[in-house]
C-alpha cells in the first residue's frame, strides 16, 4: 500500500509539469480553459459534483463537505483521466489522445464538527496544435498555431457543522486557494523552401500567481428508514487574479532550433483577469430498500437520483493592450443514478457475492460552454457510465472507481469544428484501516 501510494504521488508531479492536459482549441481564449474539473465518482454520475457526499468520499468541489468526514479516518483522493477524441470540420478528421494525473487531495475530520482537506487540482488548461500552408505567388509559407500549460490550483479547505446528529447535518465550507502557472499561445511563420528553413515567432503568455475564494454549504435530512436527502450548493464570487502578461517577437534562420532565435521586442505588462461569478446547486435523493430475499443471502439495496446546476460567468481583464475577449455565460445540466445492491457491506461481506459489492453508476449532462463561433454557443453533451469497487481488506473506506464519458463538443452547425470524445477515468480514495490510522494522537499518563 505504501508504495502504491509513493507512485501515485509522483505520477501527478509528473503529469502537473510534462503533460498536455487538454486538446482542444477554444483552449485558446483567455488563460484556458476553466472548471474542467474531472472525478471518476462525480463524472460517471453525469458530472453531479456538489451535493452528492458521504464519510468514504472527499468532494473537493464543495468545501462543505469536509466535516462530514469519519472521525479517525483519513481519506486520500487521487484521480487520473485519459481521453481520446476525434475533431472533425467537413471532410477533415484528425485523432488526438492525452493522458495525466488530475487530482490529489487528503482530508481529515479535525474535532467532532470540523474538517479540513488541502490537496492540488487544476483550475485552467490550454493544449491546441494546427498548421495551414499559404502559397503568396512567389514563396510558400506554413503558418502553425499552438498552445500549451496550465494553471494549477493549491487549495486549504474548511468546513464547520452547525448542524449535526443521527438524521440532521449542515455545514458551511471555504477553499483558500492559491492559483498559479503559465498558458502560452504561439504563432510562428515559416518560410517553405528546400534551402532555408527561416520564419518569425509570436508568442504570448499569461502568469498567474493569487489568491481565490470559494465557499459551500451542504445539508443531509433523514425521513425514516427508506428515503434521505442531501442539498449542495457553492458560490465563487466575481474576484481580480493578479496576472502578468507578456508579448515577445522573435525571428530566426531556423525556425527548428530556439536557440538560434533572436529577439525582436519583449513587452512585459501588470494587470489583472477577472472571474466572473460562477455558483452551483445539486440535489441528490436516495431511497433505501426493503431487504431482497436471495437463496443463500439478503440484500439492502439503495438507489440513488442526483441532480445539478451551475451558472458560470465569462472571464474579461483589465489589460489595455489586449482587445476584449470573446467570451460569455455558461451552464451545466447533469443527473446521475447509481445503485448499490448492499448497503451493509461490512456487516454481512461473508455472504455477498462479488457483484454485490459494486456501486454501478450511469449518468448525462449538458453543458454551455462560454465560447462562441459566429454567435453561435459551444455546446458540450454526453452519457456517462461507471462503477466502483470498494477495498474491503482490514475495514477501510478505500475504494476504487472507474468512470466512462462518451460526448461531443461543438456549434453542431455545418461547417464548424466538432469534437466526439471518450473519456476514461480512474481514481482511487485510499483510507487506513480502523486499528491502524495515519495520524495517531498519543496521550502519556
Amino acid at each position: 500500500m505504501r508504495n502504491f501510494f509513493n507512485l501515485l504521488i509522483l505520477s501527478l508531479a509528473f503529469g502537473a509539469q510534462s503533460q498536455t492536459m487538454t486538446t482542444h482549441p477554444v483552449s485558446y481564449y483567455g488563460i484556458g480553459e476553466i472548471g474542467q474539473q474531472s472525478h471518476s465518482i462525480y463524472d460517471a454520475l453525469g458530472r453531479t459534483y456538489v451535493s452528492y457526499f458521504d464519510s468514504s468520499q472527499l468532494n473537493v468541489f464543495n468545501p462543505s463537505t469536509y466535516s462530514n468526514l469519519t472521525t479517525g479516518n483519513t481519506l486520500l483522493s487521487i484521480g487520473i483521466n485519459a481521453r481520446a477524441s476525434q475533431y472533425s470540420q467537413d471532410a477533415a478528421t484528425s485523432n488526438r489522445f492525452f493522458a495525466l494525473a488530475d487530482h490529489f487531495a487528503l482530508g481529515f475530520k479535525m474535532k467532532k464538527r470540523m474538517g479540513l482537506a488541502f490537496g492540488l487540482k487544476p483550475y485552467a488548461k490550454r493544449g491546441y496544435a494546427f498548421s495551414e500552408k499559404i502559397y503568396t505567388g512567389l514563396d510558400s509559407l506554413k503558418y502553425n498555431y499552438s498552445g500549451r500549460g496550465s494553471v494549477s490550483d493549491f487549495f486549504v479547505g474548511f468546513s464547520f457543522a452547525l448542524l449535526q446528529s443521527k438524521k440532521s447535518y449542515f455545514a458551511l465550507g471555504a477553499n483558500v486557494n492559491y492559483l498559479f502557472g503559465n498558458v502560452y499561445n504561439d504563432r510562428s511563420s515559416i518560410l517553405i523552401s528546400n534551402t532555408s528553413n527561416s520564419g518569425g515567432l509570436s508568442s504570448t503568455s499569461f502568469l498567474v500567481k493569487t489568491i481565490h475564494l470559494d465557499f459551500g454549504f451542504s445539508y443531509k435530512q433523514q425521513f425514516g428508514r427508506h428515503y434521505q436527502m442531501s442539498l449542495g450548493g457553492t458560490i465563487d464570487p466575481s474576484q481580480k487574479l493578479n496576472t502578468t502578461y507578456v508579448s515577445a517577437f522573435y525571428t530566426s534562420n531556423n525556425m527548428s532550433d530556439p536557440t538560434q532565435y533572436d529577439t525582436l521586442s519583449t513587452v512585459t505588462y501588470s494587470g489583472h483577469v477577472i472571474s466572473g461569478l460562477t455558483y452551483s446547486f445539486g440535489m441528490s435523493n436516495r431511497f433505501f430498500f426493503d431487504a431482497w430475499k436471495r437463496k443463500a443471502r439478503t440484500l439492502h439495496p439503495n438507489l440513488m437520483l442526483n441532480l445539478s446546476y451551475s451558472f458560470k460567468s465569462g472571464f474579461t481583464h483589465d489589460f489595455d493592450s489586449i482587445a476584449a475577449w470573446n467570451s460569455g455565460n455558461g451552464q451545466h445540466f447533469g443527473i446521475g443514478i447509481q445503485f448499490c445492491p448492499e448497503s451493509k457491506i461490512y456487516e454481512n461481506i461473508a455472504s455477498l457475492k462479488a457483484f454485490d459489492k459494486l456501486s454501478y453508476r450511469i449518468g448525462a449532462y449538458r453543458d454551455q460552454l462560454p465560447y462562441f463561433k459566429d454567435q453561435i454557443q459551444y455546446v458540450d453533451k454526453g452519457l456517462t457510465i461507471g462503477v466502483g469497487i470498494p477495498i474491503l481488506a482490514q475495514q477501510s473506506l478505500s475504494t476504487l472507481n472507474f468512470g466512462i464519458s462518451l460526448g461531443q463538443r461543438g456549434t453542431f452547425s455545418a461547417g464548424h469544428l466538432m469534437e466526439s470524445y471518450v473519456g476514461i477515468n480512474f481514481g482511487v480514495i485510499l483510507s487506513p484501516a480502523r486499528f491502524e490510522p495515519w495520524f495517531r494522537k498519543r496521550k502519556l499518563d
